[in-house]
């Protein structure tokens, strides 16, 4: 007969052991997903030369290489005007070249923070999980959106402490607000800037990862959404999608230099006092804020 310390401690080495074996599973098919991915990017010989870290940064930078410039050309209203409007309303060539190189050259260092997520999800940093069958679906979207609000949350105020900070600010972020009135203002500005800018606001999505559970794969989607999302909010358009964070409300982040500096969304900004809707700003003479 066992007693009843013998039977907890068998059932705590029991549990314990299906835990660590459930998440050595997780952590091999996180592995095998980003392996999966560098082998599609790489060459064969170079992808087997490198360290994996090495790998998926190289993947990972050379697909901003890519995604980068075609998210610019493929914000369609911008160049329309571009076409039709007057010169003296659109950046120059010369500006959107030198916007373009900004970009380039931050490209490498914001890869090796997202970089460094990936890793973080792979040796068990995080509370990431390869499948969905896993949780079910009612606890992914419910988490998703758990995940997705506070990220909001955190790169509303990472944005809002680099204006705040005045070194920061200085020495990071007025880069990309070179580019403080609107006829500067292109797509290729979105990525433009100090290499730590970017790689500042993307902090968050690396940080909640260790806080709250989501889908790997959905967390590389969200990145790459993001990527994206960074081009599109500087393409000058004036569309209305409330509560959508436009380029409309970040023309006037750019202009002003002190309101809206959510992410995806204005709730943010109005929940802290820092929104300022279209309507009410003139954004061509907007005062510019350091």
């Amino acid at each position: 007969m066992y007693d009843d310390k013998q039977v907890l401690v068998f059932i705590y080495i029991t549990l314990t052991s299906f835990y660590a074996t459930k998440m050595e599973n997780s952590l091999r098919m996180i592995l095998e997903e980003t392996s999966f991915y560098n082998q599609i990017v790489l060459p064969k010989k170079l992808n087997s030369l490198l360290p994996h870290f090495l790998s998926s940064w190289l993947r990972t930078t050379l697909c901003a290489f890519v995604l980068y410039p075609l998210a610019a050309i493929f914000c369609l209203n911008f160049w329309k005007r571009y076409v039709s409007a007057s010169k003296e309303s659109m950046p120059s060539r010369r500006t959107m070249v030198f916007q373009a190189i900004g970009a380039f050259t931050s490209i490498p260092v914001s890869t090796l923070f997202s970089t460094t997520f990936e890793w973080m999800a792979e040796n068990g940093w995080t509370k990431t999980y390869p499948r969905i069958s896993d949780v079910g679906w009612t606890y992914y979207v419910i988490s998703t959106l758990i995940y997705l609000f506070v990220v909001e949350f955190g790169i509303y105020w990472a944005h809002r402490l680099m204006h705040d900070i005045k070194p920061i600010y200085k020495y990071v972020h007025a880069p990309h607000h070179r580019y403080s009135k609107e006829i500067m203002i292109s797509p290729f500005a979105g990525w433009s800037g100090h290499p730590l800018d970017g790689a500042l606001q993307e902090l968050p999505y690396g940080i909640v990862l260790s806080i709250v559970p989501v889908h790997f794969t959905t967390f590389l989607g969200l990145f790459l959404v993001e990527a994206v999302w960074g081009v599109m909010v500087h393409d000058r358009s004036d569309a209305k999608g409330w509560p959508i964070m436009g380029s409309d409300y970040h023309t006037i982040h750019h202009t002003s230099g002190r309101n809206n500096y959510g992410n995806y969304t204005i709730f943010m900004d109005w929940l802290f006092g820092t929104l300022r809707h279209p309507k009410k700003c003139n954004v061509n003479n907007a005062e510019k804020v350091q």
